[in-house]
């Protein structure tokens, strides 16, 4: 079955200069699943904040381009951006890195001493045993939307790591019984490394990316991975309303300590059986 994952790597009070590893974060891992063989899997949008200087990001896998320095691509000082800490993309939107089973990552960053470093990325696989993500297209979404909606949910952004996840239906539980609801994206006051939702409805595997701050991108986050990358089939997480307890938000920043969201819904006329 299909399935789409955002993983992060992160430092907080970088060690010395030049290139120095990142670690996964909690709950993330730097090795590819084993997806069967000829099964197309790839590495997707790659974002990046460094909190108080310029960095360079290096990511690297032992069936990438090379094993030197690989992916490599500057990220602007978090303490330039408007607004603040703002994440900024690295890779070209709409051009993937093939993966492979059971690779290994290494991201690396050359920063300043005590800079706080996230990289976030998007993996997408044709074919994961074992999950049973629920993926729409845009285009599925659109003929079968009934309503839009946002739910607000409080949560707590960790530095360089997931604060405590909170439920989609914590602080706000309007979504309709046994409806199903296309996410659309986030919207956020402040920018968030990155903002995740995971449950039943997406194989329990986190999905999600960076909240810039500003709602034109933000709230069409998963539109966005849909119209670049065509040829997924789909990639706008289906949830169930009464899967909602059970499905969690979690954000990632540096220096923040809000990760206050909403969550931007489409409800679906009829559930949804892709």
């Amino acid at each position: 079955m299909r399935a789409l994952q955002t993983i992060c790597f992160s430092t907080v009070s970088v060690a010395g200069t030049g290139f120095r590893a990142l670690t996964a974060v909690a709950g993330d891992t730097a090795t590819f699943y084993n997806v069967p063989i000829g099964s197309t899997a790839w590495l997707a949008e790659v974002w990046a904040v460094d909190n108080i200087s310029a960095a360079e990001i290096s990511i690297t896998a032992s069936r990438f381009h090379d094993q030197v320095y690989g992916m490599r691509g500057y990220v602007t000082s978090g303490a330039a951006t408007a607004p603040v800490l703002r994440p900024v993309c690295l890779s070209a939107i709409g051009f993937d890195q093939p993966i492979f089973p059971s690779d290994v990552l290494t991201v690396q960053a050359s920063a300043q001493t005590s800079d706080d470093v996230v990289v976030t990325m998007l993996v997408y696989y044709e074919e994961l045993p074992g999950i049973n993500a629920r993926l729409a297209s845009s285009a599925y979404v659109k003929a079968n939307m009934k309503n839009l909606v946002g739910i607000n949910v409080s949560t707590t952004a960790g530095d360089g790591l997931y604060g405590t996840p909170a439920a989609l239906n914590s602080s706000d539980n309007r979504l309709h019984a046994n409806t199903d609801y296309a996410l659309l994206g986030f919207t956020a006051p402040l920018p968030l490394a990155s903002c995740v939702i995971s449950g039943i409805d997406t194989g329990n595997l986190r999905v999600g990316g960076p909240v810039l701050a500003d709602p034109a991108i933000d709230a069409s986050m998963f539109v966005r991975y849909d119209v670049g990358y065509p040829q997924s089939g789909g990639l706008l997480p289906v949830i169930n309303s009464n899967n909602a307890g059970s499905t969690t938000i979690a954000t990632m920043g540096t220096d923040q300590t809000t990760g206050t969201v909403d969550v931007w819904l489409a409800e679906l006329k009829q559930p949804f059986t892709g």
